[in-house]
């Protein structure tokens, strides 16, 4: 368990540091650069050169990366270009709210998806089953950041006063509003991935109710509520998990598009700023803080495994892992 643990820690660290080499050279080999978003249009030679050396674009290309390398590894992610102030300190403010609206929304889309899935897969065939695969497919088909449009349109113009189209309100000022302001963008941020999750549960307990294993428990007389619990979402929840794992990569993309269509000043709202910026440091630390958390969310999905499934434990015990 040990060696397979640091097996994967050791890959996270390769991953991120890869993620990270190629986010440097692909925002020096973007059109523009800070110094354009910083002097405007037209800056004299003067005045780009000295910005230039000020923020380092001075030197070539190989010693910036061995700067950026020495500096991650002391844990120094430098400064935001714009606005002096520490990457981390940008990162430490933003990164609460966009944990909040991504978990929130994911705990209540991951419920309503298993609910929903364990419902259709009961009633198969049915009126209920039908229905939940058709409300599914519906919400696939829509965009997230088209929905986000449609919601503040909406709420905005049309029901105002119910919940609000847009702004963000801190859980310590007014709890109450903070909840009323989660509302719209978990609703944009989440329905797909809950589609997602009810057609994909729904598909594995129709296939473990099909298993020889359920068959000699319908035959030795348990009741099917019990084969449920005990035999078919334990053993269908497997595959749902891995589907779960991925949607928090869709979460964090999705975050970019919500988060600015509902002014959210979270991570994805910086992301987009500082990339649309070339502010290098915030955009380098905004990528390392989403690949720690998609990777941290498929490390936690692989130990889920292990919790669920006999099999693997026995791989571990073994030694085949």
């Amino acid at each position: 368990m040990l060696r397979y643990l640091g097996r994967r820690i050791a890959g996270l660290v390769l991953v991120l540091f890869l993620v990270l080499t190629m986010v440097f050279f692909m925002l020096r080999a973007a059109p523009g650069s800070p110094v354009d978003a910083y002097l405007g249009m037209n800056p004299t030679p003067e005045k780009r050169a000295a910005v230039e050396h000020r923020f380092g674009l001075d030197q070539p290309i190989w010693t910036q990366y061995a700067t950026f390398v020495g500096n991650l590894l002391r844990g120094d992610l430098g400064d935001s270009l714009f606005s002096d102030r520490p990457v981390t300190e940008i990162i430490g403010e933003r990164l609460p709210v966009t944990l909040e609206l991504g978990i929130l929304s994911l705990l209540f889309w991951v419920v309503i998806g298993l609910a929903a899935g364990t419902l259709a897969a009961r009633r198969r065939d049915s009126l209920v089953d039908g229905a939940v695969r058709v409300v599914s497919v519906i919400a696939l088909s829509i965009p997230s950041f088209w929905l986000g449009l449609v919601l503040v349109v909406v709420f905005g113009l049309y029901v105002k006063g119910v919940l609000p189209s847009s702004g963000w309100v801190a859980f310590g000022e007014d709890p109450a509003g903070n909840l009323r302001s989660v509302v719209l963008p978990a609703l944009a941020l989440g329905l797909g991935s809950s589609a997602v999750i009810a057609r994909t549960l729904r598909g594995s307990l129709i296939e473990t109710h099909r298993t020889d294993y359920v068959s000699f428990a319908r035959a030795m007389g348990m009741s099917e509520n019990g084969i449920l619990r005990r035999i078919a979402l334990r053993n269908a929840i497997i595959p749902t998990a891995t589907v779960i794992g991925l949607m928090v990569g869709m979460f964090i993309s999705g975050t970019v598009l919500v988060e600015t269509v509902f002014n959210v000043p979270g991570i994805g709202q910086t992301i987009v700023g500082a990339f649309r910026q070339h502010d290098y440091p915030l955009a380098i630390a905004c990528t390392l803080v989403t690949a720690v958390v998609f990777l941290v969310a498929n490390l936690a999905v692989d130990f889920l495994y292990f919790a669920l499934d006999p099999r693997i434990r026995a791989g571990f015990l073994n030694g085949t892992d």
